[in-house]
């Protein structure tokens, strides 16, 4: 049962690594696209340090927007590669709907498994934000500053139960197995 236990915490923090490496390295090739591409399209100025300031700023401003697009491709393409990874010696299996394994899923057959996950962790962040509210409202009287409610925290909240919807749901689904190696 302990390993089982550990099976699903090595579940969970592949699924956080994974998201987030690979969010933040496209993010940042996606900010470093834009200022070559807004440095090409002025023409190549000559390179000064006012020009590597402008570019600078340029990947500054873009890098959020690049992680918020990459941050959300990477949440479905989380789906297919945890069916080709070994985690603490298991591997995940996806079966069609006549039991049968699919050898190499694709995204087509992880579609289902990302929308039930999206929808399931949208209804519990939604259901945090009220009870946090609420839990203000009823302690201190007041409700909490908007600006505790930014691109971060909604990150951190994704992160946390994100991660946990997507090992509650792959554990209760019929449709995927766990095999030891």
């Amino acid at each position: 049962m302990a390993q089982l236990k550990s099976f699903y915490l090595e579940l969970y923090l592949f699924w956080l690594t994974w998201v987030t490496s690979r969010g933040v390295v496209l993010a940042l090739l996606l900010s470093l696209f834009s200022a070559i591409t807004v440095y090409m399209l002025k023409g190549f100025a000559p390179l000064s340090t006012a020009t590597f300031l402008a570019l600078k700023e340029i990947v500054y401003v873009s890098f959020p927007i690049g992680f918020s697009v990459s941050f959300i491709l990477m949440l479905l393409l989380v789906f297919r590669a945890v069916f080709f990874r070994n985690i603490a010696g298991r591997t995940l299996e996806l079966y069609d709907c006549k039991g049968k394994k699919i050898a190499s899923p694709q995204l087509s057959d992880v579609m289902n498994l990302w929308r039930r996950w999206l929808f399931i962790t949208v209804w519990v962040i939604l259901l945090f934000f009220v009870l946090f509210i609420g839990m203000s409202k009823l302690f201190f009287g007041n409700f909490p500053p908007l600006s505790w409610f930014n691109a971060y925290t909604l990150y951190l909240l994704v992160a946390t139960f994100g991660g946990g919807v997507f090992v509650f749901a792959l554990r209760q689904c019929k449709k995927v197995g766990v095999r030891d190696v």
